[in-house]
């Protein structure tokens, strides 16, 4: 099934990936768990709302996934899509969630995630196309840029409206102020998380 590279321990889930974050002091949980809420209520997936809005690097997010659930790191940069791999799936399905569908082996299909996908949207796909879905990581921007070059219809259909970008910066504004007032001079919000975890094939290492 789709869930057997994935750390046995690890289910991909919104609220697991924002423990991962929160663990590792890259983003406080109170903006987290604002961001795991508005992810819901807008249809925006999680990784795009906190790449768009600053609150983590791309490269980063994909970093974390990768650690956090044991996956691949496969973008579509590196590895173009196989065409022939998007036979018999419904591309709104695909842009909604912004999958790529990387290639196809019989009856086992791999998909790229714009950094994590949760695991009942995987299934949906998996039982649609009659196929066992194997999820790889990518990143929010590559995902967007193929979805919008290739796809017939243009992924900005799916993302939110700019009045509701606002709102989401409004919410992370206020996060923001309400984690520096709980801070002691000099304290930083952040972690060196990521540090201590080896580069992802591609990537330039730290300074």
């Amino acid at each position: 099934m789709w869930g057997r590279q994935v750390k046995a321990s690890q289910r991909l889930d919104y609220n697991n990936l924002a423990a991962a974050l929160g663990q590792g002091n890259l983003i406080d949980s109170a903006r987290l768990s604002l961001a795991v809420q508005t992810a819901q209520q807008s249809r925006t997936p999680l990784p795009e709302l906190l790449v768009t809005e600053g609150a983590i690097g791309d490269w980063e997010l994909s970093h974390v996934v990768c650690e956090v659930f044991g996956l691949p790191f496969l973008p579509v940069d590196i590895c173009p899509p196989n065409p022939k791999s998007l036979e018999g799936l419904d591309p709104e399905f695909l842009r909604v969630h912004r999958l790529i569908p990387i290639d196809r082996h019989g009856q086992v299909l791999t998909v790229c995630m714009p950094g994590l996908v949760q695991a009942d949207v995987l299934g949906m796909l998996a039982a649609d196309a009659d196929v066992t879905v194997l999820p790889v990581v990518g990143s929010v921007e590559s995902n967007n840029r193929w979805l919008a070059q290739n796809l017939a219809r243009e992924v900005e259909a799916a993302l939110p409206a700019e009045g509701q970008k606002g709102e989401w910066s409004n919410i992370f504004d206020s996060g923001d102020a309400a984690v520096m007032q709980g801070l002691g001079p000099g304290e930083n919000p952040t972690a060196s998380f990521l540090d201590e975890l080896p580069p992802l094939p591609g990537s330039q290492p730290n300074a």
